[in-house]
């Protein structure tokens, strides 16, 4: 329910020191791992929020249906009760990282949300907020270490993370039109 396996998503925060070749230093990886920690325990606390919100239609979903809270393998109660936990123990670990990381990870939190609750559903809207959420996660590298963030490493960021949403979008729209047979 807390997707683990999304949290791989987060390796994007070493960019920054890793192009700055200050990625081997102690006091860098320490502060990295604590962001990687906080962002990860974010974003669950978010997909959680996420699959409540969606719940029914997960149900419905071919897939989604599988999610624990989807089949009633994990109980509302429990993942409402986890919500605010995670978030707690997300903000916890800032307070020894610079305090732009945690606007950075604030923000994060509220486009999370808008886009669960109503930008998901906006075309190409969509997109640019993932590729963003992305970019977001490149930039909170840089807060948490203090490292700056050039233009192009942002530019360049925001161009992939765009490129590979819009290559997904258009993947899924040729999958429902060879479904439809149109």
């Amino acid at each position: 329910a807390i997707r683990i396996h999304h949290w791989l998503k987060n390796l994007l925060l070493f960019i920054p020191p890793f192009f700055a070749h200050e990625i081997f230093q102690f006091s860098v990886l320490w502060r990295l791992a604590l962001a990687f920690f906080s962002f990860s325990l974010c974003a669950s606390g978010a997909y959680l929020l996420n699959d409540l919100r969606d719940l029914e239609a997960d149900r419905a979903h071919p897939s989604k249906r599988f999610r624990p809270l989807a089949s009633g393998q994990l109980p509302q109660e429990t993942a409402k009760m986890a919500i605010p936990v995670l978030l707690i123990a997300s903000v916890s670990l800032t307070f020894v990282l610079p305090p732009l990381f945690l606007a950075v990870l604030a923000l994060y939190f509220a486009f999370t949300v808008a886009y669960s609750w109503r930008l998901k559903r906006a075309p190409l809207v969509d997109v640019l907020v993932l590729a963003g959420l992305y970019t977001l996660r490149v930039i909170a590298g840089g807060a948490a270490t203090g490292i700056p963030l050039s233009f192009w490493l942002l530019a360049f960021s925001m161009f992939i993370f765009l490129s590979l949403g819009l290559v997904k979008r258009y993947t899924e729209l040729s999958n429902l039109v060879a479904q439809g047979g149109d």
